[in-house]
C-alpha cells in the first residue's frame, strides 16, 4: 500500500515555491491535507491555482473535517493554546495524520515538535526531496537548483541542512 502523508499549510506553499508541486502527480506516496488548510490557502494573499489543480485532479486529497473532528480539533486546539500557540489549522492536520497513523509534513518547529510529543511521525521538505530522487521523478542537479531557488525565497527555513542537502546532491551527480 502506498504512504499517505498529510500536508499542512506551509509545505505546501515550500514545495509550491520550490516547484516540487508537479512531482506530487508522479509519486509513489499519496498526499492528503484538510478541508481547513485549503480554506486557509484561499485566504491568504497568494494565490495558488496549482494546488487547486491537484486537487481538482485527485492528486491531493482534500479530508471534509465532520462535526465531530471539528470538535475534536477543538478540544486539541484548546489543549495547545495553554502551551503552544498552534493555529487551528495545525491542530487539523496533526489531529487527521494522529488519527489515521499518517506522516505529518511540515515546516513548522512549533508543529513538529507538538506532534512528535503526540506520537505522530513528522517529516519536513527534506524528506519531500529525497523521495522525489529517489523515486527518480527529479534528477539531483535539478533539485540543487529548486533548492537554491527556495533558499533564495525563504529565509525561515534551516539553511544549514538545505546547504548540506544540496551538498549530498552534489555528490550524487559524480556518480
Amino acid at each position: 500500500m502506498k504512504e499517505i502523508v498529510v500536508n499542512d499549510t506551509n509545505i505546501l506553499i515550500d514545495m509550491h515555491a520550490a516547484g516540487l508541486l508537479e512531482y506530487v502527480r508522479l509519486s509513489g506516496t499519496r498526499f492528503h491535507t484538510t478541508d481547513l488548510v485549503i480554506e486557509e490557502l484561499h485566504n491568504s494573499p497568494y494565490k495558488r491555482p496549482s494546488i487547486d489543480l491537484l486537487v481538482e485532479e485527485g492528486f491531493l486529497q482534500v479530508v471534509t473535517t465532520s462535526q465531530e473532528e471539528m470538535a475534536e480539533v477543538f478540544s486539541l486546539y484548546s489543549d495547545c493554546a495553554i502551551n503552544t500557540n498552534l493555529s487551528f489549522v495545525d491542530c487539523s492536520v496533526m489531529h487527521y495524520a494522529k488519527k489515521h497513523n499518517y506522516r505529518l509534513l511540515t515546516g513548522d518547529k512549533k508543529l513538529k515538535h507538538h506532534a512528535i510529543d503526540k506520537g505522530i511521525i513528522v517529516s519536513g521538505l527534506l524528506w519531500v526531496v529525497d523521495l522525489f530522487v529517489e523515486e527518480g521523478l527529479v534528477e539531483a542537479h535539478e533539485m540543487i537548483l529548486k533548492l537554491n531557488v527556495l533558499l533564495g525565497m525563504n529565509s525561515r527555513l534551516p539553511k544549514k541542512l538545505i546547504l548540506d542537502k544540496i551538498e549530498q546532491l552534489e555528490e550524487m551527480k559524480s556518480f
